[in-house]
């Protein structure tokens, strides 16, 4: 609409122009080198009009030109620029495919195009190491980190070449010096992490995790439970060195964390133990048995009674009121009572825990209860095969590996992986060959992986649960 306007006012105005031109011709004379020239006022700006516009055209045309080496340097710059990130993609894409040959040709192409040798070192890099080549990777890396803008990218590509080689003193260098350059990456926060585990320093672990909050690398709930871990462990390390007062402050901090942590309230109830504070070892279980009941605290608790086996059963009694329903409650109850011949507080809770699920210990101490209550030989030594075919007992057992363990401990001491150890029963596992012969259930009760069956809940197990519960 404005440009309409415009054009509108123009017209108008070229129009009034002419026409008073027309009305008004006027007449003059110009003398200029010898020359006169006479012609009407309007011949003269029609003069002067048809000039101006040559000499635009002629200042155009010059300067399209004088700019045209820069134009066609733009244009074949263009053209260079688009033919190597087409070599760049090909050879990512021949990468990813494993054809390192045609890697390394796209690489040559790349650093024909590109001016910027970061993405030629980079391809050649990861080309490199795909070869099998890691010193022809390692050179590319190292070159690098001579540029502030790929230094940290070099780095990275060094620390996984020191990963691979198992350097773990050179990997943490270069993560600790990628971590500098951005300390809220989330992989290098990680990996930093781990290499810090495995050389156990858990104080710069405790500062990393404050970059691992900012950057949002775990949850609220993993970070405390890893904040416990790393203290607990400094715990660990102490009560080795005999220092037992810090051992109990750094547990004690441990718990204010996550009250729920197994592990630190039972290296804190065994010290106290230890050290022959028994009143504050049963404290301790019994602020733990609330959040988390373990067949560990409960032996620790028992270990500290001292009277006679119906007081036992009084003091256990009132653990147990604080999580009445859980499993590790009716059996050390259970086994208070068995051991102060109150026979019907021991089978009413032993039945109660094998409702959940019955496992080998149930049995076992049903055994015991028979022998014990009626005589009966035959009845025990049925439990017992019962118990060798049951679900195996829970135990401190590193979920990574599964190794056993005696004890609970920060780190596994078969894979070293860290805060994996916990109280749990192992998976039962059977050959192929041996559930072959079985006809198959209606519906699937296992789960089949490669070599072994890893069953969750045998019929004929069930069916023994319930005939022990009826015994």
């Amino acid at each position: 609409m404005i440009r309409l306007l415009l054009f509108i006012l123009i017209t108008a105005a070229l129009v009034f122009c002419t026409v008073w031109f027309a009305d008004n011709p006027g007449n003059m004379t110009i003398v200029w080198l010898g020359y006169r020239f006479d012609g009407s006022i309007g011949m003269v700006a029609l003069g002067l009009l048809a000039l101006t516009a040559v000499l635009v055209l002629l200042w155009r045309g010059w300067t399209i030109i004088a700019n045209s080496p820069g134009w066609l340097g733009r244009l074949l710059g263009s053209r260079r620029r688009k033919k190597g990130q087409q070599a760049l993609t090909m050879g990512l894409l021949e990468l990813a495919s494993g054809d390192v040959r045609q890697a390394l040709r796209h690489t040559r192409a790349v650093d024909r195009y590109l001016e910027d040798d970061t993405l030629t070192r980079l391809l050649t890099a990861q080309a490199a190491e795909l070869d099998g080549n890691n010193d022809a990777a390692k050179r590319q890396f190292e070159a690098m980190l001579e540029k502030p803008d790929s230094a940290f990218f070099g780095l990275r590509g060094l620390l996984q070449l020191a990963l691979k080689a198992n350097d773990r003193e050179a990997a943490l260098d270069y993560a600790e010096r990628a971590h500098r350059l951005r300390p809220r990456n989330p992989a290098v926060i990680v990996t930093l992490f781990d290499l810090l585990l495995t050389s156990r320093r858990w104080d710069r672990a405790l500062g990393l995790l404050v970059d691992a909050q900012k950057a949002s690398v775990f949850s609220e709930a993993e970070l405390t439970h890893r904040r416990a871990l790393l203290i607990t462990a400094k715990a660990e390390d102490a009560i080795v060195a005999g220092e037992n007062a810090e051992a109990i402050k750094l547990l004690r901090k441990a718990l204010n964390s996550a009250s729920d942590f197994t592990g630190a309230a039972v290296l804190l109830a065994g010290l106290y133990r230890d050290l022959k504070q028994d009143g504050k070892a049963r404290d301790v279980v019994i602020q733990s048995w609330r959040a988390a009941p373990s067949a560990a605290l409960g032996t620790i608790f028992r270990e500290t009674l001292t009277g006679d086996p119906l007081a036992k059963v009084k003091s256990v009694e009132k653990l147990v009121a604080n999580n009445p329903d859980h499993v590790e409650s009716q059996i050390v109850l259970a086994e208070a009572a068995l051991e102060a011949d109150l026979w019907g507080i021991a089978r009413g809770n032993l039945e109660k825990a094998m409702a959940t699920k019955a496992q080998a210990r149930h049995y076992r101490l049903l055994a015991d209860l028979e022998l014990r209550e009626n005589q009966d030989g035959a009845k025990a030594r049925e439990l017992l095969i019962k118990a060798s075919h049951a679900n195996p007992d829970p135990d401190w057992r590193c979920g990574a590996c599964g190794a056993e363990t005696d004890r609970w401990v920060v780190s596994c001491p078969s894979c070293h992986s860290f805060g994996s150890v916990d109280w749990r029963a192992p998976l039962r596992v059977h050959q192929d060959e041996a559930e072959k012969a079985k006809p198959e259930p209606a519906k699937p009760s296992a789960i089949a992986q490669t070599g072994t069956v890893i069953d969750q809940d045998a019929d004929e197990d069930t069916q023994d649960d319930k005939a022990a519960v009826k015994a």
